[in-house]
């Protein structure tokens, strides 16, 4: 299982939300690139990158994010506010592994299709984030009346190759993940489902692992020091 530390931007600072809302915002790093590097030191497989800045429409960090994708060596996914087939090319001619596709996904699916054709499924990840099985879209102003299971179901035919979902009552507050959401999910696609949101123990990622989540983001029980990335790493090999 792929363990992933999260590297949120926010007016071009490394910071972690609680359950998405701006006003939560703490920074942990003034420059993004120190947090990517920190992870790529202690054995990340991947680093997840969100521009919550362009998710929120308020402009971008995208100068940023290329020089955090050139500086390290480790592979990086992107999202947040990629709304275009030309956005997510240039991320992707820039070096990043995966371009996740959020709310743009949800409102016009055919951006789903359109890059894979060009980039293949396994360089596409779509994001389905939720409160109560309900997709939230907008950086997770608007909650719509899409269900989970049957909008993963279509991004799936679509041809994307992840399913990256989070659940947005337990992201940031340490409750632990909602295993019994996710595994439904797990059951409801064929594709790879990366979970995230409420990640704190060793125990959720063993507990992800069993139930077939082949991916997590964990982003401030890493930042705080109540999990250990090295050891999350070791799990989720196990």
């Amino acid at each position: 299982m792929l363990v992933m530390p999260s590297v949120d931007i926010l007016a071009g600072k490394c910071v972690r939300l609680t359950k998405g809302s701006p006003e939560t915002a703490k920074v942990y790093y003034k420059n993004p690139i120190d947090a990517a590097l920190r992870w790529e030191n202690e054995g990340a497989e991947a680093i997840h990158v969100v521009d919550l800045d362009a998710a929120l429409g308020l402009g971008d960090n995208l100068n940023i994010i290329t020089d955090l994708i050139k500086t390290v060596t480790t592979k990086v996914e992107i999202g947040g506010g990629i709304r275009s087939i030309e956005k997510a090319l240039n991320l992707y001619s820039q070096g990043a592994e995966r371009i996740i596709l959020g709310s743009e996904a949800v409102k016009s699916p055919k951006i789903v299709s359109e890059l894979v054709q060009k980039i293949g499924s396994r360089h596409v990840m779509v994001s389905l984030d939720y409160k109560k099985e309900k997709i939230a879209v907008e950086g997770w102003k608007k909650v719509t009346q899409y269900n989970l299971f049957q909008m993963a179901a279509k991004m799936e035919r679509l041809g994307a190759g992840w399913i990256l979902s989070t659940s947005i009552s337990r992201d940031g507050t340490f409750k632990g993940v909602d295993l019994s959401t996710i595994k439904k999910l797990v059951q409801s696609v064929q594709i790879d489902v990366v979970a995230s949101g409420g990640v704190r123990s060793l125990e959720d990622i063993s507990n992800l692992k069993k139930i077939g989540v082949s991916g997590v983001v964990i982003g401030k029980a890493l930042f705080e020091g109540s999990l250990d990335l090295n050891e999350a790493i070791k799990m989720g090999a196990v």
